[in-house]
């Protein structure tokens, strides 16, 4: 597969004679070219694992040799890393995938790139010389090797590498001005509640008292925007909880990668003959699982008005969805739930969320901002917790956590008595 796209790419690079480089990802393509007519056999075997990776570095040091490729300011060896990045990964944008604490990669144009490494944002110094080089990055790093169509017609398009665990949305001409790619990069190794911690997500106090509620059994909400670190917590959660407990998984896309191994995973999806596994079909199907807890990855429409009705039935559930606060998450949770074209009133809705939700954690750049119970009977919310910010900097905030509020719904004492809680 890789090979292939390699090929696609070496076909454009022959069309010109030229031997003028303005950019590192120009000698890229030269070198990657060359690789695919003499060595397709060694990079099939590494993409295989029958060969090593480094098994290319010989190879590519003759062809930089006997061609005499220098770019400015690039040593050797570094050269050499971008073309085998650029032949088996990403390309020039590999060696952000490859950090540990890279969330994200961001192509704004084909000389405006950012990264996200930890709590930054930074500006890096990557181009791809020009708007031909990025569109042809598109076509051959992501949409060659992932599948789909990406073209004037359909020309914001989203890609998923199960494999490395990305989530990747491309946008071209006309719908963009320029070409743009957005990489999201879930972790290899998920953080654990101690991992949260000790990044200042939250305090332990917080830790204790949010896993004493999900194991009681409590309805879970998980808000805020974007990157807020929304499935981060959850997953967090969701591995505390005993192995007996059976969890049935829905997703669009996979994100949570559990490790809970009672945990039973499965893709919202529409076949190709039409047929909708949605969040009913799935969740119905459940019902026959011995299913404990229903999680959802994200709601964010229609899905919402199936999810809640379960939970209204007394199912437990777990999920996120993107708010600006907690009291703000019932509201939108509402609107998602008319989007099915329900003719249920918006008082019945409200009183079907009031009833099906037990507990909202709203997160603001990776931290829990707060905890609030929901109280049915009042139809208003208790806040437990709170982040007081003392400063807020472009990507990250600064300040403490406090103590607001015990619980006080009845519900809830209740299942904190029943298994053991204070």
């Amino acid at each position: 597969m890789i090979v292939t796209r390699i090929e696609d790419r070496a076909v454009e690079v022959e069309q010109t004679d030229k031997k003028i480089y303005v950019s590192l990802y120009g000698v890229i393509e030269r070198i990657a070219t060359e690789v695919v007519k003499k060595h397709k056999d060694l990079v099939q075997d590494i993409t295989l694992s029958v060969s090593p990776k480094n098994a290319l570095e010989p190879v590519l040091l003759k062809i930089i040799a006997n061609n005499n490729y220098k770019v400015s300011s690039i040593s050797r060896e570094k050269l050499i890393k971008e073309t085998i990045d650029h032949i088996l990964g990403y390309g020039i944008i590999q060696k952000y995938l490859d950090m540990d604490d890279c969330s994200g990669v961001f192509i704004n144009s084909y000389n405006n790139v950012w990264a996200k490494v930890g709590s930054y944002v930074i500006r890096t110094d990557i181009s791809f010389g020009n708007e031909a080089n990025l569109r042809s990055y598109i076509q051959t790093a992501i949409q060659s090797n992932l599948g789909g169509d990406l073209n004037q017609d359909k020309a914001l398009v989203k890609f998923e590498d199960k494999l490395n665990k990305l989530r990747i949305i491309c946008a071209v001409p006309p719908v963009a001005m320029n070409s743009m790619v957005v990489f999201r990069k879930h972790r290899g190794e998920a953080f654990n509640l101690e991992d949260l911690i000790k990044i200042g997500m939250l305090t332990i106090e917080m830790a204790t008292d949010l896993t004493k509620y999900i194991r009681t059994g409590a309805n879970l909400v998980f808000c805020g925007r974007g990157g807020a670190g929304k499935t981060t917590i959850m997953r967090a959660l969701l591995e505390t909880l005993p192995e007996q407990k059976r969890l049935l998984v829905m997703e669009e896309h996979n994100e949570l990668f559990l490790k809970h191994p009672n945990a039973m995973h499965m893709l919202t999806k529409r076949n190709e003959l039409g047929q909708v596994y949605g969040i009913k079909e799935i969740s119905d199907m459940g019902l026959l699982m011995s299913v404990d807890t229903y999680v959802y990855g994200e709601i964010r429409g229609e899905e919402a008005l199936e999810f809640f009705n379960g939970a209204f039935a007394g199912n437990m559930t777990v999920n996120t969805v993107h708010a600006g606060s907690a009291k703000k998450a019932i509201r939108k949770l509402m609107i998602n739930m008319k989007m099915s074209g329900t003719n249920l009133s918006d008082e019945v809705l409200l009183e079907m969320l009031y009833e099906s939700i037990n507990i909202i954690i709203f997160l603001d750049n990776f931290t829990v901002v707060e905890i609030v119970e929901v109280l049915n009977l009042e139809r208003t919310t208790n806040k437990l917790w709170e982040f007081e910010i003392e400063r807020r900097e472009p990507t990250f905030i600064v300040g403490k956590h406090k103590k607001i509020n015990e619980i006080r719904s009845d519900e809830m004492i209740l299942k904190l008595l029943q298994t053991g809680g204070d």
